[in-house]
């Protein structure tokens, strides 16, 4: 009979979210308007973000629902209806929202709330003001049913805080959390704009295929680089990007695994099975010129 360590050794699997659909389509999820705090109507931030080739946007004003009918005949994007439940708490996203929730101080109820209208629910600037700190970490551990939060948000970089949120995704992936990096605008003024995005990978550019794949997790958050595709063989991760300069590695705990100074990257996951589990997940880093960088999602190390 084979031994506990060699039954686990060929049971060993990793588990991607990314899939074989031949597209990708970007856009951007964290946007507002005149109708609650932006600078510009409706109609000039769309016109913006199109000119821009951005794929899909969602405008996502505070405590508002926007309708959207009216100016999806005037665009070749593919807009969503969203939200930022604002008041009373921490802030979250509601993209594909089907109508507007009461923002009760109890996130959990909102968050809750939000599944029950099978919308994307996204836990916003995790590290936004003077105390890095506006989503206290014992709130955002516990807010389970959350799609996955923001590891970009780009109007921070003008706001007091940090705009990255890696330290907290990490946390969370440690504590064996399945929950998706996104990267957004949130833009409020012509400056904020195309500052971060998210690529999903989808057939169409519809809503219904967009909010699949980024319930699955089947996308990447960039800053600026792009990622041509993620995929994994046996034990190995292979990414391939246009423009990354620097490839990173990282599993449990944000520990650095490898770096590759080139567009393209491989890692292999160790032989010995004990220490390939205790790697918990891998998601890799793309950095560019400029200081750009894009995310992949977590690849998790599993058993079958």
């Amino acid at each position: 009979m084979k031994g506990f360590t060699q039954m686990a050794r060929n049971e060993i699997q990793l588990k991607s979210s990314y899939t074989r659909a031949p597209n990708w389509f970007r856009g951007n999820l964290h946007t507002h308007t005149t109708r609650s705090d932006g600078s510009r109507p409706p109609e000039e931030v769309i016109a913006d973000y199109e000119a821009r080739g951005y794929d899909f946007l969602a405008i996502s004003d505070h405590d508002v629902l926007v309708e959207l009918d009216s100016y999806q005949k005037n665009t070749s994007m593919t807009l969503i209806h969203a939200v930022e439940v604002s008041a009373r708490g921490p802030h979250i996203l509601q993209v594909n929202a089907t109508d507007r929730i009461d923002p009760k101080a109890d996130r959990g109820w909102v968050v809750d709330e939000i599944n029950k209208q099978e919308a994307v629910c996204v836990l916003n600037h995790p590290n936004w003001g003077t105390n890095f700190n506006h989503f206290p970490h014992e709130l955002l551990e516990s807010l389970e049913g959350a799609h996955g939060i923001e590891i970009y948000n780009g109007v921070i970089e003008r706001l007091a805080g940090s705009p990255f949120a890696t330290d907290r995704w990490d946390r969370l992936l440690t504590k064996g959390r399945t929950v998706w990096g996104f990267a957004h605008d949130d833009s409020h003024i012509p400056t904020d704009v195309e500052l971060g995005w998210n690529v999903v990978q989808a057939e169409n550019c519809t809503v219904d295929e967009i909010i699949a794949g980024l319930k699955a997790g089947s996308f990447y958050a960039s800053t600026g680089v792009t990622i041509n595709s993620v995929e994994t063989e046996g034990t190995t991760i292979r990414v391939e990007t246009e423009d990354a300069q620097r490839i990173r590695f990282i599993s449990r705990s944000g520990v650095l695994r490898a770096t590759v100074d080139a567009a393209e990257a491989t890692y292999a996951l160790p032989e010995d099975t004990d220490e390939a589990l205790r790697l918990g997940y891998i998601r890799a880093e793309c950095y560019g010129a400029g200081g750009r960088v894009a995310w992949t999602q977590p690849i998790f190390v599993e058993t079958s």
